[in-house]
């Protein structure tokens, strides 16, 4: 053993590295994500979050003060980063199809949002939605730019657009096994899935 080895062999175990606030605090979004969508909201407690992020859980309450608060930052993150994408499409009407192929990736936000609703646990979350607000707006400002002209109302087209995309997030197996669908690859499913959610898209502003 040399003398490094043995300097190191007397200092007893490593201390871990501190994780820093922005660290943790992701962490324990990043953790509750998670089990809510696998539980549901109402059978995750703040120990069962702390333990899957690998902190001690008084940072639940320092960093966000309950458990609730907590659960509406992950739902929040997830909600933003649906808000970027739809202002990153230059087109509404061609990139619909875009805009619900990266809600179908967010499926973890989707089953948390459902048992939510299903358990009767943080009734006031469904109701506000930041990406389904602007992606309403952009439909509108489109509507704008063509001169006012279009075939729907904006909302009923973003509403059906979302339950295309919450349903199938949601019972895409089931879906596809009853419409026989269930033969063909994920892939090529969502493609051609996405290929008649771009004809709604088209339709909601007529040429």
């Amino acid at each position: 053993m040399d003398q490094e080895q043995e300097r190191d062999s007397t200092r007893g175990p490593r201390r871990r590295a501190r994780r820093s606030r922005e660290d943790v605090s992701g962490a324990l979004v990043d953790a509750a994500a998670a089990l809510a969508s696998e539980r549901g909201s109402g059978h995750v407690t703040v120990r069962d979050i702390a333990a899957r992020a690998g902190v001690n859980a008084t940072f639940v309450h320092r960093y966000y003060g309950s458990k609730q608060n907590l659960m509406r930052a992950a739902i929040t993150r997830a909600q933003e980063r649906l808000a970027r994408r739809i202002e990153e499409v230059p087109d509404i009407a061609e990139g619909a199809a875009a805009i619900i192929h990266a809600t179908l990736w967010e499926r973890e936000l989707i089953a948390t949002l459902t048992r939510a609703a299903l358990d009767g646990v943080f009734d006031d979350i469904p109701a506000a939605s930041p990406a389904m607000a602007l992606l309403v707006e952009r439909f509108q400002r489109e509507a704008a730019v063509r001169g006012g002209r279009g075939r729907h109302d904006p909302r009923i087209v973003v509403a059906c657009l979302s339950a295309v995309a919450v349903g199938y997030a949601l019972l895409g197996d089931y879906i596809r096994h009853g419409t026989g669908l269930d033969g063909d690859s994920d892939d090529e499913v969502e493609a051609l899935l996405l290929d008649v959610l771009r004809d709604i898209g088209r339709l909601a502003f007529p040429e």
